[in-house]
């Protein structure tokens, strides 16, 4: 599902279906819209529940919650069909200890997990890990730190996009193109040569970089295109303490609360355009985490509407 916007000219080539229309001239997508979020009710809790990712067949779902060790861990949960409730979570206890883990992200074909943890043996204050499996049904691997992702910063995962050869991960670290961005979290690209190669270096997407806001959790469709993330404006020094109690990211407790955004661009070697918010999913509370189905029709987010940080559905209408 690529977006179009329906401005200019519309023609059929002999390379349309019957009915297709194509548009050319474009100069902004068809914005998106949803009908009413739905609390992901059985993997509610009255503790923090974020950052969902599944696998491709929506079968297994990652996240991270501080419901048990009051501290931020992995947690998943599994179902037997897409459209089923999932079973009762549990943790993922091969990734977790008694640090700080954050932004698990699942790829694909669920074999490999990356995640975010301030353990001792990293680079910097939270740094990217990551684990991996042989098979679904295989033991996941002990951590290993990606270095060539991560900085002194803090430095968090996405799942991968672009056919898995892309990741938009977030980094604290700030960069020459937006020295004022040290201590907000920004998007970075970190891009590979096949899905089973190491990334490269990260590059920073500077249309998308701002002195005063956030861009995080981003989450990069399969065909580059289109990129979701939330933002929030700078926390203030007052609240850095409360925002240290989620690796840094300010939203909770009513500190500088997220909103949700989509930008997107005409091919991946393109500038991304301007954001714009996902307004039927914003709300007074904090909304962030976006990830989209592989057929594009549900957004998985969380957000603080119900009290607690959780997890919630919103299905997308036809654009």
């Amino acid at each position: 599902m690529r977006p179009v916007a329906l401005i200019a000219l519309a023609i059929c080539t002999p390379a349309c279906t019957a009915g297709k229309t194509v548009t050319l001239g474009s100069v902004f997508p068809v914005p998106y819209h949803f009908d009413t979020p739905v609390l992901v009710a059985e993997l509610a809790s009255p503790s923090r529940t974020d950052n969902p990712t599944l696998t491709g067949d929506l079968l297994e779902i990652y996240f991270t919650t501080d419901r048990v060790s009051g501290n931020g861990d992995v947690w998943f949960a599994t179902r037997a069909t897409a459209t089923a409730p999932f079973g009762t979570p549990a943790p993922v206890t091969a990734v977790n200890g008694d640090s700080f883990e954050t932004s698990s992200a699942i790829s694909t074909d669920g074999l490999t997990l990356w995640f975010g943890s301030d353990r001792a043996g990293g680079v910097g204050a939270n740094d990217i890990w990551v684990s991996q499996r042989a098979t679904r049904a295989s033991a996941w691997s002990p951590p290993v730190d990606v270095v060539a992702l991560n900085s002194p910063a803090d430095d968090i995962p996405r799942p991968p996009g672009q056919h898995a050869l892309v990741m938009p991960m977030a980094s604290t670290k700030g960069t020459a193109i937006n020295p004022a961005s040290g201590g907000n979290y920004q998007t970075y690209l970190a891009t590979r040569a096949n899905p089973g190669a190491p990334f490269g270096a990260p590059v920073a997407i500077p249309e998308l970089a701002y002195a005063d806001h956030s861009t995080v959790d981003g989450f990069l469709t399969d065909d580059g295109l289109t990129m979701f993330f939330s933002s929030a404006p700078l926390a203030e020094p007052a609240d850095a303490a409360v925002s240290a109690a989620d690796g840094g990211r300010s939203g909770d407790g009513g500190v500088a609360n997220s909103d949700l955004f989509v930008a997107w661009r005409r091919s991946t070697s393109e500038l991304f355009s301007a954001p714009q918010a996902l307004v039927d999913l914003n709300t007074p509370a904090d909304e962030r985490d976006p990830w989209l189905t592989p057929d594009g029709t549900t957004l998985y987010f969380t957000s603080t509407r119900g009290g607690a940080l959780n997890i919630y559905t919103a299905a997308v209408r036809p654009r």
